[in-house]
C-alpha cells in the first residue's frame, strides 16, 4: 500500500467512525432530555386529578427510520375524558382553572437541544481527531 492509499484508507475510517459517533452522540442527548422532560412532567402532574400521574406514560421509539420518546397521558378517566384532554386543560388552564403550565414548562427547556446535541459530538470526535 503506498503512501497516498494508505492515507485515503485512513480518511475513510475516519470518516465513518464519524458518521457513528454522531448518531451516538445525538441519540445520547435524546436519552438525556427525555429523561429530564418525562421526570418534570411526573413531578409537575397535579396528583389530586384521579389517575391522571397514573396514565403518563413514556415509550422509547428506536426503528430504522426514527428515534426518540412518546411522552403522552394514556386511556381514559372513568368518566371517559381522555387523560390527555384533561391534562391539556389543566396545563393551559379554562376561563374557570388556573393553568398550572407543568407540561409547558418542561416542553420549554428541550429549546437548544440541537445546540446541545452538536457539543456532545464535538466532544465525541476530540477522540478520533487526535
Amino acid at each position: 500500500m503506498d503512501g497516498v492509499t494508505k492515507q485515503l484508507a485512513d480518511y475513510f475510517e475516519r470518516l465513518e467512525k464519524t458518521g457513528e459517533l454522531a448518531i451516538e452522540a445525538i441519540k445520547e442527548q435524546i436519552d438525556i432530555e427525555a429523561g429530564r422532560t418525562e421526570s418534570e412532567i411526573r413531578a409537575g402532574t397535579p396528583t389530586d386529578t384521579g389517575g391522571l400521574a397514573r396514565s403518563f406514560a413514556a415509550a422509547k421509539i428506536d426503528t430504522p427510520k426514527k428515534y426518540g420518546y412518546r411522552l403522552e397521558y394514556e386511556g381514559n378517566a372513568p368518566n371517559g375524558e381522555p387523560y390527555a384532554k384533561i391534562a391539556n386543560i389543566l396545563d393551559s388552564g379554562t376561563s374557570t382553572i388556573k393553568p398550572r403550565r407543568f407540561i409547558i414548562k418542561a416542553v420549554k427547556k428541550l429549546k437548544g437541544l440541537d445546540d446541545r446535541a452538536a457539543l456532545r459530538f464535538e466532544e465525541k470526535t476530540k477522540e478520533i481527531s487526535e
